[in-house]
């Protein structure tokens, strides 16, 4: 899982051929040798792309002024998600002056790695249910310790650490990485669904889901041939290492773009041996974590392609130098696994797609289980 983004970061698609994602940094004016970013982006610089505006409400309120509807009023029933009514903008013109002279400062190169499982149904098998990690994390620091700290420390250093350089992300996220790997072997060597299966394991998430962010916006295959995809990130662990979490995994994300593939995880966990319990607090728009937006599952959905997004949550060790491998809990590990793999195969032996009826998030703190699905 990645930190908290700033809100200047750059949203973009990815430079390169074949699985590869640039990430570069461009800033204005003269600097000196590598300085800070303005911003960092993994789309191709000599791509037009078009401006992104975003303003405060004082100009809105300006801009509606002379409509039938006011700026007020949409922003109640967006906040209520309520659909909105259609309006014209009357006797209003809005001039941008663009510059858009730019020097890039610092270029970094990795790789996606992608694999596809072909589908057994001959009309079938050229769409796909998607499952992903990603296997960077943080880093290791360079400088050495000096009056008892650690120079270019990549993250948190654990008490009485401070010798420990790596940050191995055991749990963030090699737990994923392993599992997904687990997943598809098990269809390799397993029965094939009617649908193929892409799996990838994405570069830079920690860096702003620079390489899942590459993938949709330059995909392998067709995004409108994705049906579904399933991100595990972080599931080797018991949320803030408490022992009544043993049993816990927490779905994010599952019900904001398809109902008819919420209810489909909510019946592929009730189809396990030993099923687990799902709980959505994590889902929760209120939720202070905002993890919806933090890992690789986010450029999917923003594509609007149904997700869900499975994770044990934080700990002590979330990107400290001792997320270490002796600290997994094998066995929870491996169930939740088996749970990605029943997702995906229920998901890929449908004869159509989950419906899309974006109806936003509604399982949280107080809301579990399946939904209704509206006609």
């Amino acid at each position: 899982i990645g930190p908290v983004m700033p809100a200047r970061a750059g949203r973009g698609g990815g430079a390169g051929a074949g699985g590869g994602a640039g990430a570069g940094g461009a800033a204005t004016g003269s600097q000196s040798a590598l300085p800070e970013p303005d911003f960092t982006t993994v789309q191709r610089l000599d791509n037009p792309v078009a401006p992104n505006v975003s303003a405060q409400d004082e100009f809105f309120e300006f801009l509606f002024s002379g409509a039938d509807v006011k700026y007020a009023e949409l922003k109640d029933k967006a906040a209520k998600g309520e659909p909105l009514p259609a309006f014209a903008l009357k006797n209003a013109r809005i001039t941008f002056n663009i510059d858009a002279d730019y020097k890039i400062v610092r270029t970094q190169y990795t790789r996606n790695v992608i694999g596809i499982i072909e589908g057994t149904d001959a009309k079938l098998k050229d769409t796909y249910v998607a499952f992903g990690a990603h296997y960077d994390h943080v880093g290791y620091a360079e400088g050495e310790v000096e009056d008892g700290r650690r120079l270019g420390a990549r993250g948190r250093v654990t008490a009485n650490t401070v010798e420990d350089r790596i940050w191995n992300g055991a749990d963030d996220d090699g737990s994923g990485t392993v599992g997904i790997m687990g997943v598809a072997k098990a269809f390799a060597l397993g029965s094939k669904p009617k649908r193929s299966l892409l799996f990838v394991w994405h570069a830079g998430e920690e860096r702003g889901l620079l390489g899942s962010r590459y993938f949709a916006d330059y995909p392998t295959v067709p995004m409108e041939k994705i049906i579904a995809q399933v991100n595990i990130d972080m599931i080797g662990r018991n949320r803030d290492n408490k022992a009544e979490e043993a049993n816990s995994v927490y779905p994010v994300g599952s019900d904001r773009i398809s109902t008819e593939f919420h209810n489909i995880t909510v019946e592929a966990n009730q189809g396990l041996e030993k099923p687990l319990k799902l709980d959505y607090e994590m889902n929760d728009p209120a939720d202070l974590e905002q993890v919806y937006y933090r890992s690789d599952h986010y450029s999917y959905a923003a594509k609007g392609v149904p997700i869900v997004f499975l994770t044990t949550g934080l700990h002590a060790d979330y990107h400290a130098n001792t997320d270490s491998a002796e600290k997994i809990n094998y066995e929870k590990f491996t169930r939740i696994a088996q749970y990605a793999y029943e997702i995906g195969a229920r998901t890929a032996n449908l004869d159509r797609a989950p419906a899309r009826d974006n109806l936003g998030p509604r399982v949280g703190r107080t809301v579990t289980g399946k939904l209704k699905i509206k006609n």
